[in-house]
């Protein structure tokens, strides 16, 4: 019976681990775009934790970096007991989040303590959990879905954990192990993320602790393995944080054509998502009520029907929720505009036919100017060679001329959705080219550009 344990054991390591290892990867690759996630969180109307937002980044990149080095872990057979436990700690909460915002009332509201005083405000419901970022948007239902199974797949593990089942791998176990764990990652990047750097990842994590073991007999053995893997992960969020993710998953990514990311369904004769709305139906006098789709309301005229309307006379459309029918096409781009100091839309002109360089701010304060002096010489060559050249900022018309004015801009700001900014490129500043609508290249700011005439003849 022990040894049947064992072999379930072992399987299902070697599936929660390839997918801790893969989801840690996922958002170590885009940690900006997971500190958003975490940000929605707490806001107030959501898990009310405001005063964590200021340490979201930190926040998130330990959960990341912690689901590689949990990951590994249970792949290498390290600290058996206290991975399998920290792990559980981990899918519980996880569980426990998902569950919350999958059952979250996008029309009710809570309360919380402003100041001291009770107020009453609507609910915050997030989306999407942000397991896997923008390369999988599961629905809450989905994230919570996922997580019951990694749990039921853990019970097996626990039990080996803790009853003696397992310790380091020897060297048949992890032969099969780890072809087996990098063989799962491979299928599931390719197939699902379209990416085969998860697969090297992990190689490079369980390289890093078998090069360690090999090397480190004595005590503390299994901790040293550990720092082995933490370096592999803290030297990808390094490298992320600096520069930009590794693979992009969102509408703006290169070779993404954003005129056609923001047409809709009806532009591009396809099919959009059907909804429907359930009303309540209710008479003030005797309570009785009922709830009615809008579809049936319209469909059987029951605003002309005297039976109906003596029974409920009164209908709560403001209450009114609404919910998908059928999948169909929606954009992939909902806010995107370009506006400039009087208010009229210049993104038709900057996605054009023609090449167009984009400086892109979330934030020209925190921006901080960084790399100012370079991004103007590029844009003033670009203009010159007949490329339309602008920033794109929150800012107001007068903080952006201030800011032109100090730092030599030769380039219109226009004003764009702050949101919208934080997607376009995870670095503030950064730069994005543009041809004919269709993204051809996105830098950080420590890597503009310093020859623009290579930079021309690469497009």
């Amino acid at each position: 019976m022990r040894n049947i344990l064992l072999s379930v054991a072992n399987v299902c390591r070697v599936l929660v681990g390839a997918l801790f290892v893969v989801s840690g990867l996922i958002k170590i690759n885009d940690a900006l775009g997971f500190m958003y996630k975490l940000e929605e969180y707490f806001e107030p109307g959501a898990l009310n934790l405001e005063a964590w937002t200021p340490y979201a980044l930190e926040l998130g990149m330990l959960a990341s970096i912690g689901e590689v080095l949990l990951g590994v872990a249970l792949l290498v057979g390290a600290l058996p007991r206290l991975t399998t436990a920290l792990t559980l700690v981990l899918m519980l909460f996880f569980t426990w989040l998902t569950w919350y915002t999958d059952h979250c009332d996008p029309f009710g509201s809570k309360t919380i303590v402003e100041n001291g005083i009770e107020v009453v405000i609507p609910n915050q419901c997030v989306l999407s959990c942000g397991c896997f970022g923008n390369a999988i948007p599961l629905t809450p239902h989905e994230s919570f879905i996922k997580d019951v199974v990694l749990l039921i797949l853990l019970l097996p593990i626990l039990l080996s954990a803790w009853t003696g089942g397992y310790a380091l791998n020897e060297r048949n176990r992890s032969l099969w192990m780890y072809a087996s764990a990098l063989l799962v990652t491979w299928l599931f990047a390719e197939a699902m993320l379209e990416w085969g750097f998860p697969t090297l990842f992990l190689a490079m994590g369980l390289a890093a602790a078998e090069g360690i073991r090999r090397r480190w007999t004595g005590e503390g053995q299994e901790w040293a393995m550990a720092v082995g893997v933490l370096l592999v992960a803290v030297g990808f969020q390094a490298y992320t944080l600096r520069h930009l993710p590794a693979k992009d998953y969102r509408p703006y990514a290169v070779g993404q054509d954003i005129n056609r990311n923001m047409a809709s369904a009806d532009e591009l004769g396809l099919d959009p998502p059907t909804y429907d709305k359930e009303v309540r139906f209710f008479h003030p006098e005797t309570g009785a009520d009922t709830v009615v789709l809008q579809s049936a309301y319209m469909e059987g005229k029951l605003w002309k029907d005297e039976a109906f309307k003596a029974v409920y006379p009164e209908a709560d459309w403001d209450g009114a929720r609404e919910f998908k029918v059928s999948d169909g096409y929606e954009p992939l781009i909902f806010d995107l505009d370009a506006t400039d100091d009087v208010g009229d839309s210049r993104l038709a002109e900057l996605l054009g036919e023609g090449y167009t360089l984009l400086h892109v701010s979330k934030d020209l304060a925190a921006s901080e100017a960084h790399a100012q002096e370079e991004i103007n010489a590029l844009f003033a060559a670009a203009s010159s060679a007949g490329w339309r050249t602008a920033a794109l900022t929150p800012a107001t018309a007068e903080d952006a001329d201030g800011f032109r004015a100090q730092h030599g801009c030769g380039y219109p700001f226009y004003t764009t959705d702050p949101t919208e900014l934080k997607i376009i490129v995870r670095s503030n500043p950064g730069i994005v080219l543009i041809k004919d609508g269709v993204v051809q290249e996105k830098w950080a700011w420590r890597d503009v550009p310093s020859d623009f005439a290579a930079l021309s003849g690469s497009y």
